[in-house]
């Protein structure tokens, strides 16, 4: 089930429905940047923006974040 998009929080990591997990490093103006890693992996390197509406709709619950290093 998607999330509310009040819910989606800077800093705060989220689930999807597959092996995927998103890190939020902030939001502006309704855009949402994250770093995704897949379970047992370290975050990705790459940041992604989107819409915090989609954003929202993509993930169904808050997680763990990965430990860094």
């Amino acid at each position: 089930m998607p999330m509310a998009e009040s819910d989606i929080q800077p800093g705060k990591c989220y689930a999807t429905g597959g092996r995927e997990n998103y890190k939020v490093l902030h939001i502006n103006r309704g855009i949402v940047s994250y770093q995704s890693w897949k379970k047992g992996e370290k975050l990705h390197p790459l940041r992604i923006n989107v819409g915090v509406k989609a954003f929202a709709a993509a993930v169904t619950k808050e997680t763990s974040c990965p430990t860094e290093g």
